[in-house]
C-alpha cells in the first residue's frame, strides 16, 4: 500500500511551482484542472497574508488528489527532493 500523499506547509510554495509546471507541461491535462490550480496560485500570490502555508498545502493536496495519478505523484516527489537539494546547496555555498 503506498504512503498517503502529504505536502508540508513550509514546502507549499515549492509544490505550487512544481504542480503548475506539471499541469501546463502535461498534454493530457484538463483545462478545468489548470484553471483550478491557477485560481489557487492567484489567491496565494495576490493574498499571501490570507492563505497561510498550511492552508496552501491543504488546497494543493486536494488538487493533486483529484488530478495527479499515483505514478505522476512519485515523479513530482522526486522533483521536490531535487529542488530541495538545490536550495540547500545554494544556501550552503552562499
Amino acid at each position: 500500500m503506498p504512503r498517503p500523499r502529504a505536502i508540508q506547509a513550509a514546502e507549499a510554495p515549492l509544490w505550487l511551482a512544481v504542480l503548475l509546471d506539471y499541469s501546463f507541461s502535461d498534454r493530457s491535462a484538463q483545462k478545468a484542472a489548470q484553471l483550478d490550480l491557477l485560481g489557487i496560485a492567484h489567491d496565494a500570490t495576490a493574498y499571501p497574508d490570507d492563505i497561510p502555508g498550511w492552508r496552501l498545502a491543504e488546497l494543493l493536496l486536494r488538487w493533486a488528489e483529484q488530478y495527479v495519478p499515483a505514478e505522476d505523484w512519485q515523479r513530482l516527489q522526486s522533483r521536490i527532493r531535487k529542488r530541495r537539494r538545490q536550495t540547500l546547496e545554494v544556501i550552503k555555498n552562499g
